[in-house]
């Protein structure tokens, strides 16, 4: 995981932070799956994402899903509430075709 940049960590958290308490970050079928295996639940994702205070940028999307080249990984550290240290993986997702941002995505949730 590398920093974002210094100016853009701050910007990236705080939106997907926004996107979170407006109910507009979706999770994939993987991310439920993952929760469900590691025995995770929505209070230790909320607990995360509201309190992260750093982000890294992990990687662009490069699966065969990935609709646009801007999509891009990030990877937010914090620990779950029962103090299991976690991490979840969000992902920007762009318009294939417009290029606009259309949600952040929770992909993965997981212990570390």
């Amino acid at each position: 995981m590398s920093p974002i940049g210094t100016n853009l960590d701050a910007h990236v958290l705080e939106s997907i932070q926004r996107a979170y308490l407006a109910g507009e970050v979706r999770k994939t079928k993987n991310c439920q799956k993952d929760m469900n295996d590691a025995g995770l639940f929505e209070a230790d994702v909320e607990k995360v994402i509201m309190e992260a205070n750093s982000i890294g940028k992990a990687m662009a999307a490069t699966s065969a899903k990935a609709s646009n080249p801007n999509n891009t990984h990030y990877v937010i550290p914090g620990t779950s509430t029962s103090g299991i240290e976690v991490y979840c993986k969000v992902c920007s997702n762009y318009h294939p075709q417009t290029g606009e941002f259309i949600c952040w995505k929770l992909t993965s949730f997981e212990k570390k």
